[in-house]
């Protein structure tokens, strides 16, 4: 008999370095009941019994009963040679529900409720993963053993470790449950989970409902489509996210005296100082706005330095709700928060800072209406104080949306409080991040969700609609500003200028920031994302008068999701983490850690002087692209149109959460023509659909003999140049 430790029981459910996370609202077909009904009433017994109550400690989770289930759809991919490794643990799930047991029937069917037009291939029979993952409560302690009744592969844990079928002295309270079943086929579907207590030894009995908790989330975002996984096919970089720093920097906490600091905004002073607005994002939770502030100004001293001991912080405002965007001017602080853009100026005569409101006059109803931002650019004359952009987030939780939510705000310095604010553009649900180009032109993030199937860089454009639709149901609920009357129509719906796939290269994409002049990247974005993880690049290019280009990795390894990021005059860049806990996927989960959740973190990236072999950007051509390197590869390389896998695909976009990809399709390289100096190559790609996303991979080995970093690219088609 073996007897479990008496580990700690408190955090959340991890699968250790196994499988994923997930997302979405699903609709679920389950056809026979009778047993979780059962289980249900059972629990409600074992209550009563005097076992232990108290719930486990969840790391502020909200909890509910049963188990939280995540369906994850791989279809033929278990065709694949190689053994399956693992899904990316940021990966959204096809399906997210809570369920009161362990019980699948031969006959039961998983289905989201998007209406596609291929509806059948989300009515998920076989060929997925399931997880389960909650707690489970001991009522007293020992002997107890587990059966779980299936054909298919599983793995099963409480308290971290492995349950087979022998028996385990298990110790009395709450315990991290953890089940994995890999279902090739439909006959290994059906699954039951039963156990033998002390009380009842020899009587096997499905676990109560009432000794299971699973994690309540208010969002449960999810993805259609198949699911990856990760073997031998792929690497860090070809086919999978980058797992380590980019070689041209290394990273350094600069958190002061390691205090915790989830950032919603990062800025510079003349003198060197940081400023960071420090945001607790898990105080977030839906569906209404928190009633205390949950934010604070700090000013980090020594932010370069490379010894913990000189790094030091000063809190100089508090108070504040919701910070998530941030802009020095003149060593004046501005910091947009949940109802007023305020600004915060030294006050040498009294030594402290003083605040001054420069915006405000719209309300919130909704705990994701944030303001984000804050991009500035100079007025039309000498004098002027110039324009800051901010976005407003959408009002998701009860569908409550005051006026001019879901949009991008142009705030004029040189106006009065209360008519300063022009509205640019709406259609935007979550706006969580702006930048500008190298021309001043302003750009917008938006996160995949309802009528928006994939994440988005979006270019602000005066009366554009970005395809998020909102209710229009006054006083509560408001249209987003310029929003078409009939909801779904394509008409008045202004197209991403790059769309990031949905966990292929973005998960929750924040802020927009312009490599700086003289950097390798010059003219790019970098763009933090804070549930994929690392930072990403975007080349935009323009034809036909329309913004478009291409999306490609660029680092990982750093210690949170990026929320806000900013480069400083010596090149250093600044890297500021957050994370809530109102939907399972608003938080990073560092795989250094265990897959941890990750909810704060402030690092800067030094530059080494070293440099990666990569994929400086992909441009279109008539008939096919430009794939730009940074460095020669073999002209027999290059040549080789064998050596270049490209799909297309687009997407229809719907009330629902997420969206599939529809009319995907292969496309071949019929000629490649080199570069003279090897750092470029011509593709003729016939069967390039205009509006279609298209994938390219290539894994070539430069001149010098180094492999490439990252040999993925997705290139948004929007205008075949003429």
């Amino acid at each position: 008999m073996h007897r479990l430790p008496k580990v700690s029981t408190s955090g959340r459910p991890s699968f250790r370095n196994l499988f994923f996370t997930g997302k979405l609202y699903p609709f679920v077909i389950m056809l026979r009941l009778p047993f979780a009904i059962l289980s249900l009433c059972i629990g409600l017994l074992g209550t009563a019994t005097g076992a232990p109550n108290k719930k486990p400690e969840t790391g502020g989770l909200d909890t509910e009963p049963g188990l939280g289930l995540r369906i994850y759809w791989i279809g033929d991919h278990f065709d694949e040679p190689g053994e399956p490794v693992a899904i990316d643990p940021s990966a959204s799930a096809n399906v997210d529900l809570t369920v009161p047991s362990v019980e699948v029937e031969a006959d039961t069917v998983f289905q989201n409720d998007q209406q596609i037009m291929e509806r059948d291939k989300e009515k998920i029979r076989s060929q997925y993963i399931a997880e389960w993952s909650g707690w489970i409560r001991i009522p007293m302690e020992g002997a107890y053993s587990f059966a779980l009744n299936t054909t298919a592969p599983t793995r099963f844990m409480i308290g971290g470790e492995r349950v087979g079928s022998d028996t385990k002295i298990i110790p009395r309270g709450w315990h991290t449950f953890e089940l994995i079943q890999i279902v090739k086929n439909k006959a290994d579907k059906p699954i039951r989970l039963a156990w033998k207590t002390p009380r009842r030894p020899r009587q096997p009995a499905a676990v109560p409902t009432g000794n299971l908790l699973a994690p309540k989330y208010y969002f449960r975002p999810t993805q259609s489509g198949q699911k990856a996984l990760s073997g031998k096919k792929t690497r860090p970089g070809l086919g999978k996210k980058l797992d380590a720093v980019h070689p041209g920097y290394r990273a350094t906490n600069i958190r002061p005296g390691n205090l915790e600091m989830p950032v919603g905004g990062l800025g510079m002073l003349s003198d060197g100082r940081l400023a960071v607005a420090r945001f607790d994002a898990q105080t977030l939770k839906g569906p209404h706005p928190t009633k205390k502030p949950n934010g604070e100004l700090w000013l980090i001293s020594n932010p370069g330095s490379d010894d913990p001991s000189e790094i030091t912080g000063e809190k100089i405002a508090d108070e504040l709700f919701e910070p998530s965007g941030l802009k020095v001017l003149d060593d004046a602080i501005y910091v947009s928060q949940r109802n007023e853009l305020s600004c915060y100026s030294y006050d040498p005569m009294i030594d402290q800072w003083q605040k001054t409101v420069v915006a405000k006059g719209w309300t919130t109803n909704d705990f994701h209406q944030i303001s984000a931002g804050l991009p500035w650019t100079p007025g039309p004359t000498p004098g002027h104080p110039g324009y800051l952009y901010m976005s407003r987030g959408s009002g998701l939780g009860l569908w409550q949306n005051p006026p001019n939510h879901g949009a991008v705000w142009k705030i004029d310095l040189s106006q009065a409080v209360g008519e300063n604010i022009e509205v640019l553009a709406g259609g935007l649900r979550t706006p969580n991040g702006l930048g500008l180009n190298a021309e001043g032109e302003c750009f917008v993030i938006d996160n995949q969700g309802n009528w928006t199937p994939a994440n988005e860089i979006n270019h602000v454009q005066k009366g554009r609609f970005f395809g998020f639709y909102q209710p229009n149901r006054p006083p509560k609920a408001h249209p987003s500003p310029f929003q078409p009357k009939e909801h779904g129509s394509k008409a008045g719906v202004t197209e991403a200028a790059i769309k990031l796939p949905q966990d292929e290269i973005a998960n929750s994409p924040t802020q927009l920031l312009l490599f700086p002049d003289g950097h390798q990247f010059e003219g790019q974005f970098a763009v933090g994302d804070m549930r994929y993880g690392g930072i990403n690049r975007a080349y935009l290019e323009k034809v036909n008068g329309v913004y478009q280009g291409c999306i490609m990795r660029f680092t990982q390894g750093l210690a949170a999701g990026p929320n806000r990021i900013l480069f400083g005059p010596d090149g250093s860049l600044y890297v500021g983490g957050i994370g809530g806990r109102h939907a399972r996927t608003w938080y990073w989960k560092d795989p250094k850690k265990n897959n941890q959740p990750i909810y704060q973190g402030l690092e800067r990236l030094t530059p080494t002087g070293e440099t990666a072999f990569e994929i400086h950007h992909m441009s279109a051509t008539p008939d096919g692209f430009v794939i730009h390197f940074t460095e020669a590869v073999p002209k027999e390389t290059l040549e080789n149109p064998a050596a270049y896998a490209l799909e297309q695909w687009t997407y229809r976009a719907t009330r629902h959460y997420g969206g599939p990809k529809i009319d995907q399709e292969e496309l071949s390289v019929t000629r490649a023509i080199a570069s003279e100096d090897g750092r470029s190559v011509r593709l003729t790609v016939p069967g390039r659909k205009q509006g279609y996303v298209i994938h390219l991979r290539t894994d070539p080995i430069a001149s010098s003999g180094r492999a490439i970093w990252s040999g993925d690219v997705w290139y948004t088609l929007n205008e075949i140049p003429e």
